[in-house]
C-alpha cells in the first residue's frame, strides 16, 4: 500500500464499491492465452477494482493418494470460487509429507476414481472454475503402463582394445545395463594410432580418426559374440548402446496406488502418444461437453527426471537437426577425442543441441499438438527445475505452451544483496519466452516451500507470501499458480496430511476466512500486467551453445539500473524478427531498441546472416565480431562463412579505435556499454528513483496497452521508505496511482514533467507496491502543486492498558484472558497461549482525547504490527481485513467521542499449535496431521511463530 507525502495532494477517492458492482466472467480460454480485447478507460478502472474471472490466480490441486471425497470437493471448489480462486490443475496423488502410511483412496483409473472426477469437473462447471489436468500421478509424466520402450534412455558403451593381424572370436563386454533393458545401437573399430605405436597412457587424452572406421555392427551375434579379422594395427572396438536412465515412480508413500511406474521417454513422440493414449484420453472420455468449457487445458509440471541422453530414432533425430551423421563421432561419448579437440567439442555442442531441439519438439511440441487437435490448451513449467541436465533451451521449450510456467519459491535463504528474491526458478525466463512467442500469460507456480526455520509447515501468512509475489510481478510473471491446496476429507480434521512441499492454501488453514483480500491483490496485480505488452529497450540473444538458460532477473553491468530487458533463443532471431522504424519487432507487437549478442567469437552462419539483414533493415546490434561457428555443421566452410559475412558485417569496427559502424540503415557496435548507447540515443532509464537512503532497493516493471502506460514499483526492503522520488519515462499524460491492495484509484497532484519524462514523490511501506498508470493527456513539461496537499499522518491518542482476549477453547486457548501489554502469544507462560493458533479476539473500550475529538480530518486507526491477519470492529461496525503492511484503517466513520469499543479479530497460522502438539501424547493432540514429517519440515523442535496483535495501537489524523 502507499501513500503521497507532504509534496502530494490526493483527490477525493471515488467509491468504487457503489460505482462497480462486483461483476464475474465466465472463463474465455482464448482470451487468456491470446490476449485481452482493447479496455476503455472505464472497463480496466472496472477490472481493476473487480477482476474478471481469468485472471484470478490459480492453484494445484492435490488429491494425495486420492483420498477424497464428494463433500470435500465440492467445499473446495464453492470455498476457491467464494475467495477468489478462478481455476485449478488437478494432481492426483504424489508427494506425501509424512513418515506413516495413511489409508488410500480409489486407484487412478478406476470406476471409483472416474466417479470422483467427473463430480469435480460437474461442480467446476456450476461454479464457473477453471480446470486443468496434470499428466501424470503427481508432478511428472509416468504411470504403469509406460513400458520399458518409452521409458527415459541413457546411451552406453562398451570398449575392447584389438591388435591385428587376427582372426578374433570372442564376446564384446556388454555395456552398463539397469533393469534388465539394453539395445544396441552400433559396434565400430577405430584404428589407434600408428601400427608399432604403443597405446597412450590413460591419463593422455587418445585420438581416433573420424574417417575410415569399420562397422561391425553386423558381425555382432545376438549372443554378444563378434568374429572379425583384425587388420594390422591397433583397434578400438567401440559397442554402443542404450538402457534405461531408471528414473521411475514407485507406488509407495509418495505416489497413489494405480499411478506408480517408469517416467516417459521424453525425447520420442511416440513415447508421448502412448502416455496419452493411456492418460488423456481417459479423463476425456469423462469430460464431454465438457472439453475446452470446463476442462480447457492439460499440463505438465516442471522436468525433474535427470539426464537422459538418448532415444530409439536419436541418430535419425541427429540427422535430421545437424544434417551428419553422428556415428564416425560416438568415440567421444566414452572420453577419447575424435579427430582433434576442437572437433571434439563442436560435436559436444551439437549433441546437447540435439538433445535440446527433441525435447522442445518431441516433448512439448508433440504434447500441444495432441492437446489442440482435442479442443484443449496446453500449459507446462517446461523446463528443468534447477537448469540441470540434460540440456535445455528453456524459452525454446515454453515457446511450445500455450501456458508457459516457471516457478517462484518462497524461501529466504537465496537473496541478492539487499533483496528479497527466494527461490526464483525460471520466472524471467518464463516470463521471456511469453513476450518473444506472443503468449498473454507468463504463468509461475507461486510459494513453494521445502523447509526451513522460515519456511516449516504452515508457517507463512499472506503478508509474508506478498514480497515474493512482487518479486514474480517485476520479473514479468502475470499470473500466479498456489502452490498448493490438497483436497481434504472434512472427516479427517484440520490441518489435515499435507503435501511434502508448498504454501498450504486448503479451507482448512487459519486464515482462509481472510484470504480473499489477499487474494484480489493478486488478481489486481495479474489484470494489469496482462494488459498490452511488456516494455523492454533491450533483446539479450543467448547463442546456441546448450544450455540456453535465462538467470533470474538481474542488473546487467554494462546496462545499469532503470532499464528492462528480455532475452531471446536461435529460433526467436531466425524465424520472428525483423525491423520496423529502426526497431526489432516480433509479429505479437513486441519490440526493442537495440539486441545485444552474447560475449563470445561464435556465432552459426544462419545467425550472422540473419544478424547482417536486421541490421541493414535499420536494427542497432551490440557485440564483438564473431570469426567461427562452434558446430560441425558444414565444417569447416561454415567458419569461412561466418567470416566473410562478418567482416562485411563489423568491417574496421574492431571495439578498440572503431566502435560504431553504420551498415545499410542500421548500426554494429562494439566497445560501448549499453547503457553508453543508450543515453548516447537520447533514450533515458525507463524507471529511476532517488531517496534519502542511499540503500533504497526498488524494483519496477512496465507495460503499454494503447495509449496507456502501467508501471508496478515494488519496494523491495522490509522497511518504510518515506520518501522516494520516482521517475518514469512518460510525459504530457496524468499519473494515477493504483492501489492494488483496496483497488483505490487517485490521481498524483504533485509531479513534475521535463525532457520527456515523469517524477513524482511516493511513500512505501516495508515491502510495499503500487501501479502508476498514465492514461489522460496533459501538457507536458510542467509542475504541479497544490496548496491543498495532504501531510503525513500524525499520532494523537496512543490506547494503551490493558486487552481482554477470547480465545477458542477448542484450540487450547482460554476462553478470556487479559493482557497489561501487547506481545506475541509465544512469549505466554501459558501453553494454551504460547501454542495457540487460529483467531484470538481483541477488546478494548478507549474515549477520544481532546486532540483527536477536535480534529476535522480523518481518523486512521494504526495496529502497529500484526501476525498474521486482524479483522477490525469498532461500535459493532466492520471495517476491514488487514493483512499486510501499512496496519490501518480510517475509522472516521465508526469512531464516538466517548465510550468506544473496539473488537479486533487476530488470526495466526497453524504451525504454533502443530509444533505444540508434536511434543504432546498422540491422545492429547488437538491437531489432525502427519506423526512424523519427512524432511523435518515440521516437527516439536521447530521454532514457533510470533503471533497476535503486537502493536503499539494508535489514532493518527491526517493534518493538511
Amino acid at each position: 500500500m502507499i501513500r503521497i507525502l507532504t509534496a502530494i495532494s490526493i483527490i477525493l477517492v471515488l467509491n468504487l464499491n457503489s460505482l462497480y458492482a462486483q461483476k464475474t466472467s465466465a472463463f474465455d480460454p482464448i482470451s487468456a492465452i491470446s490476449g485481452h480485447p482493447a479496455h476503455t478507460t472505464v472497463n480496466i478502472e472496472k477490472g481493476f477494482f473487480s477482476p474478471p474471472d481469468l485472471v484470478k490466480p490459480w492453484a494445484y490441486w492435490f488429491w494425495i493418494f486420492n483420498r477424497v471425497d464428494k463433500e470435500g470437493i465440492t467445499r473446495d471448489l464453492e470455498e476457491f470460487r467464494a475467495k477468489g480462486i478462478g481455476g485449478v490443475v488437478l494432481l492426483c496423488g504424489g508427494g506425501y509429507g509424512g513418515k506413516e502410511r495413511q489409508e488410500n483412496g480409489p486407484d487412478l483409473l478406476s470406476p471409483e476414481w472416474h466417479e470422483l472426477f467427473k463430480h469435480a469437473l460437474k461442480e467446476a462447471a456450476r461454479l464457473n472454475i477453471n480446470v486443468g489436468f496434470n499428466m501424470a500421478g503427481s508432478w511428472v509424466m509416468f504411470g504403469p503402463w509406460v513400458t520399458k520402450d518409452n521409458a527415459m534412455k541413457h546411451v552406453v558403451q562398451s570398449k575392447l582394445i584389438l591388435k591385428g593381424s587376427q582372426k578374433f572370436i570372442g564376446n564384446l563386454p556388454h555395456p552398463e545395463a539397469r533393469d534388465d533393458y539394453y539395445r544396441d545401437v552400433t559396434v565400430q573399430a577405430f584404428r589407434l594410432g600408428n601400427d608399432n605405436e604403443p597405446l597412450k597412457q590413460k591419463t593422455e587424452p587418445v585420438c581416433v580418426s573420424s574417417k575410415g572406421f569399420i562397422d561391425l555392427t553386423n558381425k555382432l551375434k545376438p549372443n554378444g559374440q563378434l568374429e572379425w579379422d583384425v587388420p594390422a594395427g591397433q583397434w578400438l572396438v567401440l559397442r554402443t548402446g542404450y538402457t534405461l536412465t531408471g528414473k521411475k515412480w514407485i507406488a509407495t508413500d509418495d505416489i497413489a496406488p494405480g499411478s506408480g511406474g517408469y517416467e516417459i521417454d521424453f525425447m520420442n513422440p511416440s513415447s508421448f502418444d502412448d502416455h496419452f493414449k493411456h492418460l488423456g484420453e481417459a479423463v476425456l472420455k469423462d469430460t464431454g461437453p465438457l472439453v475446452g468449457k470446463t476442462l480447457t487445458f492439460l499440463w505438465t509440471d516442471s522436468f525433474e527426471a535427470g539426464n537422459l541422453t538418448w532415444t530409439q530414432a536419436f541418430p535419425a533425430q541427429f540427422l535430421k537437426y545437424r544434417g551428419y551423421d553422428l556415428k564416425p563421432y560416438l568415440p567421444v561419448l566414452s572420453g577419447y577425442v575424435v579427430d582433434n579437440a576442437e572437433v571434439t567439442a563442436r560435436f559436444k555442442a551439437d549433441l546437447g543441441r540435439t538433445i535440446m531441439d527433441c525435447l522442445a519438439d518431441n516433448c512439448w511440441g508433440r504434447f500441444a499438438k495432441v492437446c489442440h487437435e482435442h479442443g484443449l490448451k496446453m500449459g507446462s513449467e517446461a523446463s528443468s527445475l534447477f537448469n540441470g541436465p540434460p540440456p535445455m533451451d528453456g524459452l525454446k521449450n515454453l515457446g511450445r505452451c500455450d501456458i508457459p510456467s516457471g516457478e517462484l519459491w518462497a524461501e529466504y535463504t537465496y537473496k541478492y544483496p539487499k533483496r528479497l528474491d527466494g527461490y526464483n526458478f525460471n520466472c524471467k525466463q518464463t516470463a521471456s519466452a511469453a513476450h518473444i512467442y506472443g503468449k498473454k500469460q507468463a504463468l509461475a507456480e507461486a510459494f513453494t516451500t521445502q523447509g526451513s526455520d522460515t519456511t516449516i509447515h504452515w508457517g507463512l501468512g499472506p503478508s509474508d507470501l506478498k514480497p515474493f509475489a512482487d518479486i514474480a510481478f517485476c520479473e514479468g510473471i502475470n499470473h500466479l499458480m498456489l502452490h498448493e491446496v490438497t483436497c481434504l476429507r472434512p472427516k479427517d480434521g484440520k490441518p489435515g496430511y499435507e503435501l511434502c512441499a508448498g504454501t498450504h492454501f486448503s479451507p482448512n488453514i487459519t486464515w482462509w476466512q481472510q484470504s480473499g483480500p489477499f487474494f484480489s491483490y493478486l488478481a489486481r496485480c495479474q489484470y494489469l500486467l496482462q494488459q498490452g505488452l511488456f516494455v523492454g529497450d533491450v533483446c539479450y540473444y543467448l547463442g546456441d551453445n546448450p544450455p540456453v538458460t535465462v538467470l533470474p532477473k538481474h542488473i546487467d553491468p554494462s546496462l545499469g539500473t532503470g532499464y528492462d530487458c528480455d532475452y531471446c533463443n536461435t529460433e526467436v532471431l531466425l524465424t520472428r524478427m525483423s525491423v520496423k522504424n529502426g526497431r526489432i519487432v516480433l509479429p505479437d507487437g513486441m519490440s526493442y531498441r537495440v539486441l545485444s549478442l552474447p560475449p563470445v567469437d561464435i556465432m552459426s552462419p544462419q545467425v550472422v546472416k540473419m544478424i547482417g539483414k536486421l541490421v541493414k533493415a535499420g536494427a542497432t546490434v551490440i557485440g564483438q565480431k564473431p570469426v567461427h561457428s562452434n558446430s560441425l555443421t558444414g565444417y569447416p566452410d561454415c567458419d569461412v562463412e561466418v567470416r566473410q559475412v562478418a567482416n562485411q558485417l563489423w568491417g574496421d569496427c574492431d571495439g578498440e579505435n572503431v566502435k560504431e559502424r553504420k551498415v545499410g540503415k542500421g548500426r554494429i557496435i562494439w566497445g560501448m556499454t549499453l547503457r553508453e548507447i543508450l543515453l548516447a540515443d537520447g533514450v533515458k532509464p525507463d524507471f529511476e528513483y532517488g531517496s534519502i537512503e542511499n540503500d533504497a532497493s526498488m524494483d519496477f516493471i512496465h507495460r503499454s496497452v494503447n495509449e496507456m502506460e502501467i508501471y508496478f514499483v515494488s519496494n523491495r526492503n522490509n522497511r518504510w521508505e518515506k520518501q522516494i522520488n520516482c521517475t518514469f519515462r512518460v510525459s504530457g499524460k496524468q499519473p494515477e496511482i493504483w492501489d492494488p491492495v483496496n483497488g483505490e484509484i487517485r490521481e498524483a497532484k504533485a509531479f513534475v514533467q521535463a525532457d520527456g519524462r515523469t517524477t513524482l514523490p511516493l511513500e512505501f511501506t516495508p515491502y510495499g507496491s503500487t501501479f502508476i498508470v498514465f492514461r489522460k493527456p496533459i501538457s507536458s513539461d510542467i509542475s504541479v502543486s497544490d496548496s491543498q496537499n495532504y501531510s503525513e499522518l500524525i499520532e494523537t491518542q496512543k490506547i494503551t492498558g490493558p486487552w481482554t482476549v477470547s480465545f477458542n477453547p477448542a484450540w487450547g486457548g482460554p476462553k478470556s484472558i487479559q493482557f497489561e501489554e501487547l506481545i506475541s502469544w509465544t512469549k505466554r507462560q501459558e501453553d494454551g497461549i504460547k501454542y495457540y493458533s487460529g483467531t484470538a479476539t481483541y477488546t478494548k473500550r478507549f474515549d477520544l482525547n481532546a486532540e483527536a475529538s477536535k480534529t476535522k480530518s480523518k481518523i486512521i486507526l494504526d495496529l502497529g504490527n500484526v501476525k498474521n491477519i486482524a479483522t477490525v470492529r469498532l461500535n459493532g461496525k466492520n471495517t476491514s481485513v488487514l493483512w499486510t503492511t501499512p496496519w490501518r484503517v480510517d475509522i472516521t466513520a465508526a469512531v464516538k467521542p466517548e465510550d468506544n469499543v473496539l473488537e479486533i479479530d487476530v488470526v495466526n497460522v497453524w504451525a504454533n499449535r502443530v509444533i505444540g502438539d508434536l511434543g504432546l501424547p498422540k491422545e492429547r493432540r488437538l491437531t489432525r496431521t502427519h506423526d512424523e514429517f519427512r524432511f523435518d519440515f515440521i516437527s516439536k523442535n521447530s521454532p514457533i511463530r510470533e503471533s497476535g496483535l503486537l502493536g503499539p495501537v494508535t489514532l493518527k489524523v491526517e493534518r493538511e
